[in-house]
């Protein structure tokens, strides 16, 4: 029996307990919870059966992420030290997202959790918790747990959909102009790009490149060809406003290459590009200053 939407309901219980004083730019009941949360974290390791029974009423209902239920704090402490041995030395993180006040004497609480196994397997729950005020103090009346949602690999790629749309560069000094084109492939689950490079009006090389979701990985990919007959490969990770490529790849001529390059969003029409720890076949290559892309105008 997993625990984590369990021991996360708790965080604001000890908030409301005055674990941690309360930002001025935050209200109190966020504030509270996300430090208590941390509070909670460290002592998840503890392993404490008996003080995280009684955070819970009495009467609490615990409705678990596959739909068993649980009535009362009796049978709440067995499934908590059930699920507690099972993940001896875990850890546990929480994401407190939010904290209202319903009634004077009720809160509602709503956040996220990720257990993570000694061994490395991480699981993560979406939860929602009642909190009443008894005796002066807060309990857990009722916790119901959820799956987070599967995004589909299309919702996967939407903090790209900014690329969409035609963009380009240009090198007036040698007469070069780089001109990309960012579209949804077809099925909407893969980001397609082309490139054409000219010097004046003649074509000089044209490109293909396609980024998708990695469900394997749990991370963005792209693929990317020339047309002289070389290929790449990349995975991507979000720094910010900042996109990390890691690309290796093949030259026409069989020399493998790789490189680190940097998307940068400046604005909705306008991001740069830079390339460095260039290799080819092992040996160091120069690297590629930044450059700033703009989007064509009326795309």
């Amino acid at each position: 029996m997993r625990t984590s939407l369990l021991t996360a309901s708790l965080t604001a219980v000890l908030a409301c307990a005055g674990f941690a004083q309360a930002p001025s730019d935050a209200p109190p009941e966020m504030a509270a919870s996300v430090a208590a949360a941390r509070a909670y974290e460290a002592a998840y390791a503890k392993a404490d059966v008996k003080a995280l029974a009684d955070f819970f009423t009495e009467d609490a209902e615990y409705t678990a992420e596959d739909g068993q239920r649980f009535n009362g704090r009796a049978q709440i402490e067995e499934t908590l030290r059930a699920g507690l041995l099972a993940r001896k030395g875990g850890k546990i993180a929480i994401n407190v997202e939010s904290v209202r006040v319903v009634a004077p004497d009720v809160l509602s609480e709503k956040g996220s959790t990720t257990v993570t196994s000694k061994a490395g397997e991480a699981n993560t729950s979406l939860y929602s918790a009642v909190l009443v005020k008894k005796d002066g103090k807060w309990k857990v009346s009722q916790l119901v747990e959820s799956p987070v949602p599967t995004l589909t690999p299309r919702e996967r790629l939407e903090e790209l959909a900014w690329l969409l749309g035609e963009w380009q560069d240009t090198d007036k000094t040698n007469d070069l102009s780089v001109r990309s084109q960012f579209v949804w492939a077809r099925g909407g689950n893969f980001l397609s790009r082309s490139v054409t490079v000219k010097r004046g009006a003649d074509v000089t090389l044209e490109g293909w490149e396609v980024i998708g979701w990695d469900p394997i990985d749990e991370r963005i990919r792209s693929w990317t060809f020339d047309g002289e007959g070389g290929f790449a490969e990349g995975k991507w990770s979000k720094d910010g406003a900042r996109w990390l490529v890691r690309e290796t790849g093949v030259t026409p001529d069989g020399g493998r290459t790789s490189a680190d390059n940097t998307y940068t969003k400046v604005s909705a029409d306008r991001f740069t590009w830079e390339s460095n720890n260039r290799t080819l076949d092992g040996d160091p290559q120069p690297s590629i200053g930044r450059i700033e892309i703009n989007r064509v105008k009326g795309n």
